[in-house]
């Protein structure tokens, strides 16, 4: 029965540990706007698997993807930073989005 109970136990802990996204994590779009004057909108899963990306007129669906540091998303070459309230988005046309800030 101890066994049983640690397992659960330990179970829990490592569910919790599992989410990646951002700890203000709504479906709602957050608004990053960039150095250099683009902006663009990230809507995270709350489970943390995944984040709808609208930039440059076009949308992406990117799944979480293993990041040593902070969430990283990514598909097709298109890929989404986030740490905190900073993120920055690359292999979308339109120029750079880098030093993006949301809040």
């Amino acid at each position: 029965m101890r066994r049983v109970m640690f397992a659960v136990g330990a179970a829990l802990v490592l569910a919790g540990c599992a989410s990646t996204a951002p700890m203000d994590a709504t479906n709602a779009p957050q608004a990053y706007a960039c150095a250099g004057g683009n902006s663009f909108t990230a809507a995270y899963d709350l489970a943390g698997d995944k984040v709808v990306v609208r930039a440059a007129e076009r949308t992406y669906s990117l799944p979480h993807v293993p990041s040593a540091s902070g969430a990283k998303y990514a598909r097709g070459g298109v890929e989404l930073f986030s740490k905190g309230d900073s993120a920055m988005l690359t292999g979308v046309p339109g120029g750079a989005y880098r030093d993006c800030k949301t809040g």
